[in-house]
Formats: structure tokens, sequence, C-alpha cells
């Protein structure tokens, strides 16, 4: 599965339409307040590869991760390995 890039969102296609995940960037922090997975695509763990995406960018740019999904709070307590990363 690879996952696409731009300023301000991390994507997948898949087969019931795209996944994403949402970010800013404001100051050293990075709020990551969506993540969307199609109904028919869930429970695949796309939402995860995404997650690991952002926080792979977000340790590559010094960034901290506040997390503003939902997601992303279940996602730090299945690895609370990256809660260094967060704020």
């Amino acid at each position: 599965m690879e996952v696409k890039h731009q300023d301000g969102r991390f994507y997948v296609a898949t087969s019931g339409g795209e996944a994403e995940l949402l970010y800013r960037i404001e100051g050293g922090v990075m709020p990551i307040y969506h993540t969307f997975v199609p109904e028919s695509e869930r429970g695949k763990g796309i939402a995860e590869v995404l997650a690991v995406a952002a926080f792979d960018f977000a340790k590559e740019k010094k960034l901290k991760v506040k997390p503003d999904c939902p997601y992303i709070l279940h996602f730090l307590e299945k690895h609370p390995e990256l809660k260094a990363l967060s704020v």
C-alpha cells in the first residue's frame, strides 16, 4: 500500500475510495485533526498505515504531534513508544 503525501495530507487509494489523514504545522507542532477510511475498507489497518507515515514525517521534521483526532489518541494507546513525539 503506497502512502502519498501532499502538504497537510497523507492518503492512500483503496477500492472504496481514498483514505486520508489531515494535519497542519503550527510552529514546531503538527496537529493531526482528521483521519478517514471508507467504510468498506475499515478494519484493514489502513488508518494505522497513515498514522505511522505521519509520525515518521513528524520525527523526520523534528515536530511534535498534537493528537486532535480520536483515532490518533487510540493509535498512541497502541503505540506507547511514540508518545514521546506527542504533546
